[in-house]
This record gives C-alpha cells, structure tokens and sequence, in this order.
C-alpha cells in the first residue's frame, strides 16, 4: 500500500461463482518495478523502477499516455504531499529525496540525505516523511524529513528498538496519523524475518508501541496499515503448535493497540501483496504462487475473487485502488518477474456475473477440441440454466456457432473442429437478464498449419541500364492464397519490395532488379487458411554456378 502524505490496491470473482479473470493487461515499458501510486485527482499513475534503475514511469488512469520522468537514480518508495501536488521519491542511487510535480512530471527540487544513505521507502506520518534508509545490509534505519516550515529539516539515523536488514519499507495512514509501521522486506528466495514494530511519531520522535517476535513472519513481501489494525504479506508464518514456520495462505492481522493478534485474511499462498481502498470499505489481498486476488471487507467477509492472467504474477506491492474506491490497479510481471504490466478493474468491489473460460492453447486443423467455462453469479450457489451465445473468429471472419446452455452449476463445454489454421478465437456472451449483468470472455487456439515449400533463384540478364538481374520465386502447394512478395536488399540499404502478386500456374513469380552482387534477394508468402506463412531469404554474392546463373546460397 502506498498512503498520500493516502492508500494503494490489487485483482479477481465471487466465491460461489468460482474466480473471475482479470484479462487486457498493458505493457508499462520498462523492465523492472519497485512501487505504485495512483494520483487519481490529476489522472496520473506513477511506476517507479528501484535500484540499478533511473526513471519513474507515468502513465494515465488507463495505463495509457506513458513517458518517463528522467534522471531520477534508484526511484524507490514514493509517496504523495497532502495536497496531491508533488510526489516524493526516494532516490536510493542519488542519496536524495525528489519532489516532483504533479500537475507539470517535473522535478522541482532534490532534498540530499549526505553520502551513503541510500533512502529507499516513504511514508508520512506525524506531519513529516519518514524516509527508511542505508546502503549496508544489516544496518537498516529511519529518517525524516519535516517540509511543514521555510527550511526542511532533515534527521537521520532515528533510535529504533530493533534492528533491520534492509531499509525498512514504511507505513503510515490518514486514519490513524500519527502512527509509522517498520518491517523487513524480503523475498521469496531470501526470506528474512520481518521485524514487524510499530511506532507512535506524534511528539516528533518516534516511540515504540509494540513489536512481533522476529519468526512471527518470514519473507514479508507487503503491509498495510489501517486505523486500527496491521496487515502483513508474508511468506512463511509461526506456528506455535508445532514451533515450526509453515507456508502462509493468509494474511494475518494484529491489532495496532498492541498488536496482538485480529484475525487473518485467506488470500493464498506467498502472500505478495496487500492494501485497503480509501474509504476503508474492502481490504485487498494478492498472493503471487496461487495467482490470486481476494477483495474482502475489514472483517474478512469475501466479496471477490480474482485470478491474474496465465503465465503472470503478481509483483511485489503490486495492488492500488482509485480515491474513489471504484478502480483496482493491479501490476503483474511475467515468470520470469520482468516485463511489468498494468491490469485495471473497474467497480472491482461489486456484485457482477462471473464468466469464465479455458480451451486448450494450441490443437491441430480438422480436428476437435473442447472449449469448456462457467457462468456464476455472487452469492449464488447454483444456477438455472441459462443460454450461452457462441461466436468464433478466424482468418475466414466471424462465424456463429451453436448456443450452449449451461448445467445447473453453471459449467458448460462445446466442441468444434477448426476447417481454418492460425488463430481461432472464441467469443462466448452472457446477455444478461432482470436480475445479472451481461458478460462475455473470449479465449483463443491456435490451430496449426502445414509447411509449404519456397525457394528463390536470380539469374543475369542485360537490362538498358546494364546488368542486372532476373529473381524467381518458387512456391510449393498452397490452399488459397497463391500470392508471393519478392525483395531485394542491397548491403547497408534498406530492403525494397520488387512486387508482389500471384504465381504462375508452375507456383514461379519472376522480377528484375538492377544488381546481380552484393545484394540479398528474398521471398515471402504471407499463409493461408491451412498452409503456415514462409520467407526464404539468402545473400547473393554474383558466384557463377554455370553460365549466366546465380543462385542464392
């Protein structure tokens, strides 16, 4: 979560109806990320990248619009100005703190820290911006930097009872102020404990209110802090039963009195991600290896269930919700955690129609294949039957299939056998009724396709400008499209296309070119319904294999 100077969320379905995928992931265009914040009042998202990085990415409410806001080394912990009309970020590369404004993305002013201290996360509270910082591992510690008079005044290295591994990553929230979380964040393949303390920061000073014992959670990816409770993300939890540490499937909460235990949130395994929406209505809860994103109100009552897209993960603090507590940004990498990207749900907390859907990625032309899903409703444990309409889409257009109905619980499965290779996409529509609201998924195969054969040969020949040469193509069987681009690219020029059109009845297209050496001739088919695309391209160097013949080698 990430508080204004305020909150931060994440993705999924309702519990009876099954999940609900979140789906149309955005790019961000960078390869790394650290923290979001959301400054719905002037349409902005903000991505910052971490260590080794430069740059914090800005994008609009709709992941559109990206540029970067430039020269910003080690863009970590971010955080907004009360007014929303600068956003701090803690440079851990530059030894600084940025002010940035919001409304112009540009930088106004750097507050410098001295020489290696690394700052690496923010958090208001009590009237200042903590600021968890230092480069040694091992010696993690808190600073602060009060704006509120003529000349900002800076302390560092704040008595803390407890020591940290890293920068400890900060919390504080608006509803309850004068409060400041400390944790150890860790990840899944280096989890360390996660020093979990709160702090009262009203006098100016912070003062220790509670800790955790260190094994009380492991690898602590994420925390949330609300006006009477924390909420923490961690990987492995203590169990006193069997003075063992387990995976965690919950998130687990304590009370900010004296953090005595208050209860847990189910939400998966690897807890990675946690936050509240701004009118503390839903507490939002990701878990990275179960792909899983749980809306749920403050006393634990689920309210949806969301499932990240295959092949994606949650990120580390990857969840943030709209000031208006009606959209839910959720950031994802891919297996390998490169690649961010942006999901969005809109109304995220209501009650909706669940449709879900799953084919298999790939099956071969003219043969069957099974697309199966389910249709939900929240709350409701079982359905009437209802009808489905069905619409696949392939390379020969749009084309109804038969409408489905689905069974009393709502499942549904339909065969078909693609005539048409390449993709073959399935579009399956909820209409809605009195009572739900419309849906539709769409899901796609792709359907293989035979090889053809494609070949390309030159021979010289005089032309009025001198020699040059004669380029064939030569395809092979094909099902309906029997047309062939043919190019030429001389060496360190651009590619340049001859022409394209359809073969002779021998499968030849010929053209002419004004260069017999130093050129590299190619060939393209572009496919068709049942044979794949193919390119043949070779360099031609003018070697003489018999008279008056170069061949492409």
């Amino acid at each position: 979560m990430v508080a204004a100077l305020g909150g931060a969320f994440g993705v999924v379905a309702p519990l009876a109806a099954g999940p609900a995928y979140a789906e149309g992931a955005t790019g961000l265009g960078i390869d790394a990320y650290a923290e979001m914040v959301v400054d719905s009042a002037r349409g902005h998202l903000f991505f910052s990248l971490g260590r080794e990085r430069s740059g914090v990415r800005v994008t609009d409410l709709a992941g559109g619009a990206q540029r970067t806001i430039p020269d910003l080394p080690g863009a970590s912990g971010m955080a907004l100005s009360p007014d929303g009309s600068t956003l701090y970020v803690a440079l851990a590369d530059a030894d600084a703190v940025a002010a940035v404004d919001t409304t112009t993305l540009t930088v106004q002013r750097r507050y410098g820290l001295g020489s290696s201290t690394c700052p690496t996360w923010l958090a208001p509270a009590g009237g200042k911006l903590y600021i968890g910082h230092g480069c040694q591992v091992g010696k993690g510690k808190l600073g602060s930097l009060d704006l509120r008079g003529p000349t900002p005044v800076l302390a560092l290295d704040l008595p803390l009872d407890g020591s940290y591994y890293y920068p400890p990553l900060l919390r504080g929230t608006s509803a309850n102020p004068d409060l400041l979380l400390l944790t150890n964040r860790s990840s899944v393949s280096f989890p360390i404990s996660g020093e979990p303390a709160l702090y009262d920061v009203s006098s100016g000073t912070p003062s220790r209110v509670a800790s955790l014992p260190g094994e009380t959670c492991t690898g602590l990816h994420n925390a949330a802090l609300t006006a009477d409770r924390v909420i923490l993300g961690c990987t492995y939890l203590w169990d006193p039963e069997t003075s063992s540490r387990v995976v965690a499937t919950t998130h687990v909460a304590y009370s900010t009195t004296d953090l005595s235990p208050a209860g847990s949130y189910p939400s998966g395994s690897w807890a990675t991600a946690v936050t509240t929406s701004p009118d503390g209505a839903y507490v939002v809860l990701g878990a990275s290896q179960s792909g899983t994103i749980h809306v749920e109100r403050p006393d634990g009552t689920l309210v949806r269930r969301y499932v990240v897209p295959p092949g994606s993960h949650l990120d580390r603090q990857g969840l943030a919700v709209s000031a208006d507590s009606r959209t839910l940004y959720v950031v994802t990498t891919d297996s390998d955690g490169q690649n961010p990207a942006l999901l969005r749900l809109t109304d995220f907390a209501a009650a909706g129609t669940s449709l879900l859907l799953a084919a298999p990625a790939a099956s071969a032309r003219a043969t069957t294949l099974t697309v199966s899903g389910t249709l939900g409703f929240p709350g409701t444990p079982g359905s009437t039957p209802r009808t489905l309409r069905v619409v696949k889409q392939d390379l020969a257009g749009s084309h109804p299939l038969p409408d489905v109905t689905t069974a009393a619980d709502g499942t549904f499965t339909f065969p078909d056998i693609p005539q048409v290779g390449a993709a073959n996409t399935y579009a399956v529509t909820f209409p809605g009724d009195a009572t739900h609201p419309a849906a539709s998924r769409s899901v796609t195969v792709q359907v293989s396709r035979a090889a053809t054969a494609l070949s390309v040969t030159s021979k010289v020949t005089a032309l009025r400008t001198g020699r040059g040469s004669t380029v064939t193509a030569q395809l092979g069987t094909t099902y309906n499209n029997r047309t062939v681009c043919l190019y030429a690219q001389p060496q360190r020029r651009p590619r340049v296309t001859l022409t394209c059109g359809t073969v002779d009845a021998n499968g030849r297209l010929t053209a002419s070119y004004p260069l017999h050496r130093q050129v590299t001739f190619s060939a393209s088919f572009a496919g068709d319904h049942r044979y794949a695309p193919a390119e043949v391209s070779q360099p031609s160097y003018g070697f003489l294999l018999r008279r008056g013949v170069f061949r492409v080698r």
